[in-house]
């Protein structure tokens, strides 16, 4: 049987179509691969790069033959601030770092993190007032970096809010390292980069003090930063040093923040969208939580609002797009690949698939009423909103349930309605970002009479 050759969009060279990749990459690959079909050669400056979103490719990359692909200098712009903390190192820092981590992360063990989540959310929440404009992503990431910063070092101290101020001051670098075509290396001396370059250099002052501290620490608090710091690798029995300590938490504060802010933004431009199922959610938090603050235990029965934010995370997913780079020669149908070669992985096609998805450009959370799994080999890699295999995201299952913690304590109080949903598109970032913020308004719950 021949096998047909991958198609070659050799018009990705042009310069209207370079810019609707600078523009809209997540629009620009979902039209492309409709009209091509899920696996595609895409012509990119000097590079012609395999894009993939056929889900038997995909699980051949991430997990069957991951050992022939990695992260590799296509994350070297990322390493001045994240390090070669977990979400960007490779084998064998990467399989010693994920060992070692991997037990703070189970479910069931460690902190009570719904009570470290509702007590970062509350004030954020009791300041909203009726009819108050805002934007829900920049709202969130302040609700996130909260949350993230109590769940890191649980007590406030100055160096947790130096380390609070500096990290704020990143934030919009960050985030504009995806959206940039052209980007400057950070040795360039432009402002931008020395004012990045500082905000690295007192974070490493203050993190690296405040791990120093915390080791002396007798009785010191059960946060994450204790529990990394007591980890050890099961194998080697090998503890992190302070610099991969201080690489962690780096990335576990980017990642912990950033994503589910998105993640949160897009639930408030989805559930104006679709009122009925925001409407659906606020009865079933009525019903649940009667009014009394969240639980571990309520949370997980929250099953609608589970779907919800699932329903979410297919249709935005926030790992929507992921480079690899070829380690050991591999063959991809009839595509060979060499060492140095990269390959693009977008689930955000996958997610988007009207042969793998039933209508899925309609918003329907019950997909995910009998499956709640995020786990890409569950849904035979057509779902794979944190990635999938040995490389998945390790804090997943607390974004989920920050983010359905989160909710639910703002549907008790009302609801934010987005001015412009329809506006929003899919923008490149760390994760995959609403394009305008989500201007909104907060709408209070109406006062039931007697």
């Amino acid at each position: 049987m021949d096998v047909m050759a991958t198609p070659t969009v050799k018009e990705g060279l042009t310069l209207p179509n370079a810019r609707a990749m600078a523009s809209d990459a997540p629009g620009f690959l979902l039209e492309t691969a409709r009209r091509v079909g899920p696996f595609f050669r895409l012509g990119a400056g000097p590079l012609t790069l395999p894009v993939v979103a056929e889900p038997e490719l995909l699980q051949h990359v991430f997990q069957k033959n991951s050992k022939a692909y990695g992260r590799g200098a296509a994350y070297d712009i990322y390493r001045p601030l994240l390090g070669n903390g977990l979400p960007v190192s490779d084998p064998p820092v990467w399989l010693y770092r994920r060992r070692t981590m991997q037990p703070a992360f189970h479910r069931g063990k460690g902190p009570d993190w719904v009570v470290t989540i509702r007590d970062a959310t509350r004030p954020h929440l009791d300041a909203l007032a009726a009819g108050q404009a805002l934007e829900a992503r920049p709202f969130f990431m302040n609700v996130t970096r909260d949350i993230i910063m109590a769940a890191l070092f649980s007590s406030a101290s100055v160096e947790t809010a130096g380390l609070q101020e500096t990290f704020t001051s990143v934030d919009a670098f960050v985030g504009s390292f995806g959206m940039s075509p052209v980007r400057l290396p950070l040795w360039v001396p432009t402002p931008t980069n020395r004012r990045f370059m500082a905000a690295i250099r007192r974070i490493d002052e203050l993190l690296l003090g405040l791990i120093e501290r915390r080791r002396a620490d007798p009785s010191p608090p059960a946060d994450l930063l204790t529990t990394l710091i007591r980890a050890k690798d099961p194998e080697t029995g090998t503890s992190l040093t302070d610099v991969e300590l201080r690489d962690e938490v780096v990335n576990l504060f980017i990642a912990g923040h950033e994503t589910t802010a998105s993640l949160l933004a897009w639930c408030v431009v989805a559930l104006t969208r679709w009122p009925e199922a925001r409407a659906r959610a606020q009865a079933e938090v009525d019903n649940v939580l009667q009014g009394a603050e969240p639980t571990a235990e309520r949370v997980e029965r929250l099953d609608w609002l589970h779907a919800t934010v699932r329903e979410v995370l297919r249709y935005f997913p926030p790992a929507w797009l992921q480079a690899r780079e070829v380690f050991e020669a591999d063959t991809l149908r009839d595509v060979t690949l060499a060492p140095k070669d990269r390959v693009l992985l977008v689930p955000y096609v996958t997610h988007h698939r009207a042969d793998l998805w039933d209508e899925p450009e309609r918003f329907d959370p019950s997909r995910f009423l009998s499956e709640r799994s995020i786990d890409a080999a569950t849904w035979k890699y057509r779902y794979l909103p944190f990635g999938a295999g040995p490389h998945v995201c390790i804090g997943n299952h607390f974004a989920v349930l920050e983010a359905v913690t989160v909710l639910a304590m703002l549907f008790q109080k009302g609801h934010l309605e987005a001015k412009a949903p329809e506006a929003e598109r899919p923008t490149m970032g760390l994760a995959l970002m609403p394009s305008n913020g989500v201007p909104a308004t907060f709408v209070p719950r109406a006062v039931k009479s007697d």
